[in-house]
C-alpha cells in the first residue's frame, strides 16, 4: 500500500471525507428535522441562562473584530470568543442536547462555532445546518467508542469529543476540503482535553470546558484552511488519541465500519426537561410527581431514597452530599437535585445556586443515593418517608419518547423554561420560526439576534 493510500485508509480520513461529503439537500428529512429540535432546544438553554451571562461577557467584551454576535447580549467580538462565551452560554444549565452513548453535549460545542463563524463569513442556513449536522456526527461517532474508557479514566467525554466535532463543523462552513477537513480534525485532537474532577470538587471548569471545545474546533479548522497539516494518524496512532484517552492499544480496535451517513447518530440525541444533569432527571421527576400528588411538607419527610442504574450511580459527582459551592456540584449531585425538587416541586437555575438553603440541606442530610441493578440506564425510583408513618413510592423507566422529543416536545419545554427567560413571547416566535425555516435563511442573524432582549438596547 502506497503512502497516499495509508493515509486515506486512516480514521481521520473517514472522517475528512465524510465531514466534508455532508450536503444539506441530500440529508435525511428524518436528520433534518432533528438537527431543527436540536438547535431549537440548545438555543433556548441559552436564553434561560442569561443570569449567568454578564459574567462571560466581561471576559471577552473588547476582543475584536467584531465579527460575531454574543447570545442573549447582542455585543460582537472576534468569532473564536464568541463560540467560546456562546458555548458556555448553551451549556450554563446542562441542559443542552445530550448524545448519552457518546457522554458527550454535542451541540454545546459544535453550534456556537458554527454560528460564529457563519455570522463572520455570511454564510446561509442551508450552510449552517450542513455543518452542524457534520460536526455532530463526527463528535458522536468518535465518542460513543471510547467514551465508557475515556470517562473510567477521568477525562470528561463533552470537551474531549465535542472539539473534533467543532473542528469538523468549522471546516464544513469555512468550506475545506475532504483533506483539509482531515487536518482540522486532527490538528483539534491535539486541542482536546477536560477532566471529571470538576463535578466532584465543584468547581466551575466544566463550563470552560465547553468553551475552549466550541473555540479549539474554531482555531483547528482556520488553522487548517491556512494550510497547516495534522498528524494523519491522529486517532490510531502509537501515541495517538484512542491510545491516550481510552488506553486503546494500536492495532486492538477492530476496524469496523464507522457507518458514517449511514445510521445517523444524531438522531439518538436526547433533551433534558429540567438544568440538571441527565442521570438525575428522572428521579427529579418522581419527586416532583410525588411531592405534588400527596401534597407533601418538605418538613414531614424523614428520609429519602434515590435509586439509579449502578453504573448511573458511579458517574463522577452524582453522590455528593456537599457541601456545595458551585452549581457543577448542585447540578450533578442526586441528593441535592432530588432535594431540591421536594422543596421547590420544581428545578431551575436559580434553584440550583440555593447552596445554604436549610430546607435543602435538611432534606440532602436524610437522602440515600442506591443503586439498583433493575434499574435501565437512566431511570429513576424514589421513596420518600413521612413522620406520620407513610411510605410513598415513584419510578421511572424512559422510553425513546421520555428524553427523544420530536418538535412539539421541544417547544413545550420552551414554554416550561419561557419564565427563566428575559426575551419576549414574541420574539421566541419568531426564534422558533427561524429555526424551523433554517435552510432557507439568508444569514444566521434571526438566531441570534431573537436571543437578545429588547431591553438590551443593543438591537433596534
Amino acid at each position: 500500500m502506497s503512502t497516499t493510500e495509508l493515509r486515506e485508509s486512516t480514521v481521520g480520513a473517514r472522517l475528512g471525507r465524510f465531514a466534508a461529503g455532508v450536503v444539506a439537500e441530500t440529508l435525511p428529512a428524518e436528520v433534518v428535522e432533528k438537527l431543527r429540535c436540536n438547535l431549537l432546544h440548545d438555543l433556548a438553554c441559552a436564553t434561560a441562562a442569561h443570569t449567568v451571562g454578564p459574567d462571560l461577557w466581561a471576559l471577552v467584551r473588547d476582543r475584536r473584530p467584531d465579527e460575531a454576535t454574543l447570545l442573549c447580549d447582542g455585543g460582537r467580538v472576534g468569532a473564536e470568543y464568541a463560540a467560546f462565551v456562546n458555548a458556555q452560554l448553551i451549556h450554563a444549565r446542562a441542559q443542552d442536547d445530550t448524545h448519552f452513548a457518546a457522554k458527550t453535549h454535542v451541540g454545546a460545542a459544535v453550534v456556537p462555532a458554527v454560528l460564529a463563524l457563519a455570522e463572520r463569513d455570511g454564510a446561509d442556513g442551508a450552510a449552517v445546518l450542513t455543518a452542524i449536522v457534520a460536526g455532530c456526527e463526527v463528535a458522536a461517532a468518535v465518542g460513543e467508542r471510547l467514551a465508557a474508557a475515556s470517562t473510567a479514566r477521568g477525562f470528561r467525554a463533552s470537551p474531549v469529543f465535542g472539539t473534533l466535532g467543532a473542528a469538523a463543523a468549522s471546516a464544513s462552513v469555512l468550506g475545506l476540503d475532504a483533506a483539509a477537513t482531515s487536518d482540522a480534525i486532527a490538528l483539534a485532537a491535539s486541542f482536546c482535553g477536560g477532566l471529571n474532577q470538576t463535578w466532584i470538587d465543584g468547581t466551575p471548569e466544566w463550563r470552560f470546558e465547553l468553551g475552549m471545545a466550541a473555540r479549539n474546533g474554531v482555531l483547528a479548522a482556520q488553522l487548517a484552511a491556512n494550510g497547516f497539516h495534522g498528524a494523519p494518524h491522529w486517532y490510531e496512532g502509537a501515541a495517538g488519541f484512542a491510545r491516550a484517552f481510552a488506553g486503546v492499544e494500536p492495532g486492538t480496535e477492530p476496524d469496523a465500519d464507522w457507518q458514517l451517513g449511514e445510521r445517523w447518530r444524531l438522531l439518538d440525541v436526547t433533551y433534558k426537561p429540567y438544568p440538571v444533569c441527565a442521570i438525575t432527571q428522572s428521579p427529579v421527576q418522581v419527586a416532583i410527581d410525588l411531592v405534588v400528588a400527596h401534597d407533601l411538607d418538605p418538613a414531614e419527610l424523614t428520609a429519602v431514597r434515590c435509586f439509579l442504574n449502578p453504573q448511573d450511580r458511579t458517574y463522577p459527582g452524582t453522590v455528593n452530599p456537599g457541601p456545595y459551592r458551585d452549581v457543577g456540584a448542585t447540578l450533578m449531585s442526586a441528593e441535592y437535585c432530588v432535594a431540591m425538587a421536594l422543596k421547590t416541586r420544581g428545578a431551575t437555575l436559580a434553584g440550583l445556586h440555593a447552596f445554604d438553603d436549610p430546607v435543602i440541606a435538611r432534606l440532602v442530610s436524610v437522602t440515600e443515593v442506591l443503586p439498583d441493578e433493575r434499574l435501565p440506564s437512566l431511570g429513576g425510583r424514589v421513596e420518600l418517608e413521612t413522620a406520620g408513618g407513610a411510605t410513598l413510592a415513584g419510578e421511572l423507566i424512559p422510553d425513546a419518547g421520555t428524553y427523544g422529543w420530536d418538535w412539539e416536545g421541544v417547544r413545550a419545554n420552551v414554554v416550561r423554561m419561557e419564565p427563566e427567560m428575559a426575551v419576549s413571547r414574541a420574539q421566541l416566535d419568531r426564534l422558533e420560526a427561524a429555526v424551523r425555516e433554517l435552510a432557507e435563511l439568508d444569514s444566521v442573524a434571526p438566531l441570534l439576534l431573537e436571543t437578545v432582549p429588547r431591553s438590551a438596547g443593543r438591537i433596534a
